[in-house]
């Protein structure tokens, strides 16, 4: 607690005196690249780093070991050629850089930056899992995931304390979308996706606004993901019975943050 320094002579946002950044106070991992081969920085406006003849020294604790320029150490000291390995495409599936690209269940139906590649063609997918995908004609609305302050991923429905703080399984739709579909404040409402349905209590919300996409009005549906089975909360359904089964091209992390979802009042 005693550690609350925000000064940041360096106008960079690197304060060092402000609590802690384990192991050893760095702020910015391989600030080495900060500076050129011969350990001059590259932007002298915004150094981070420099070689004064004898040793590292700058606004950030150096990542990087007491070699010298020359010495044939790479920045990224946690690749054993010292390297960032940006265009090691052997290591990525795709990229370096940023694309886009539509969800497989796009609301669109269209790339509106590349019309002829609407999902990214290097994403896995297996086949049963690409016929079980739904199409906007069917499910009109898009649904997303995440997870509450209260509860932390599926356990904590079984703590007291977490089931007090947040009981039931709800999910979150706009005020527009609720009006227009005539479902009011605590009413059961039935979110399904071309995969199945879950049950539960609508909050009504202006949190959740309608979006302009392409030309065309975008709902979206919050789904916390935090029921399903019994616990001390009450009995809900599983989130992810919604949702596709998509790999991220790189990371296999799932499309689990936009699929197409339909929504009625039970």
């Amino acid at each position: 607690m005693a550690r609350r320094d925000n000064a940041d002579p360096s106008g960079l946002g690197n304060t060092l005196g402000w609590a802690w950044a384990w192991p050893l106070n760095r702020r910015i991992l391989y600030n080495r690249a900060s500076a050129d081969p011969q350990g001059n920085p590259w932007d002298p406006k915004r150094q981070l780093l420099k070689w004064d003849g004898t040793k590292w020294t700058g606004w950030d604790i150096p990542d990087y070991s007491a070699a010298p320029p020359g010495s044939g150490v790479g920045p990224f000291i946690m690749q054993q050629e010292g390297m960032g390995r940006l265009f090691a495409l052997d290591k990525m599936a795709e990229g370096p850089f940023p694309e886009h690209y539509e969800p497989f269940e796009t609301p669109l139906g269209t790339n509106p930056l590349h019309p002829n590649v609407i999902s990214n063609p290097a994403a896995r997918i297996f086949k049963d899992d690409a016929e079980a995908l739904g199409k906007a004609d069917k499910f009109p609305y898009v649904g997303t995931t995440y997870r509450l302050t209260e509860h932390f991923h599926y356990w904590t429905k079984h703590a007291l304390l977490n089931a007090i703080l947040q009981p039931e399984q709800f999910v979150e739709i706009g005020e527009s979308l609720a009006n227009k579909l005539g479902i009011a404040q605590g009413d059961t409402v039935k979110v399904s996706s071309n995969r199945g349905y879950i049950k539960a209590k609508a909050v009504v919300t202006k949190r959740i606004r309608t979006l302009k996409a392409n030309g065309k009005d975008i709902d979206t549906i919050g789904i916390p993901i935090h029921w399903g089975y019994e616990g001390v909360a009450k009995k809900g359904f599983i989130a992810n019975t919604l949702t596709p089964f998509v790999g991220d091209a790189n990371t296999q992390t799932p499309e689990f943050k936009s699929f197409l979802v339909n929504v009625e009042k039970v």
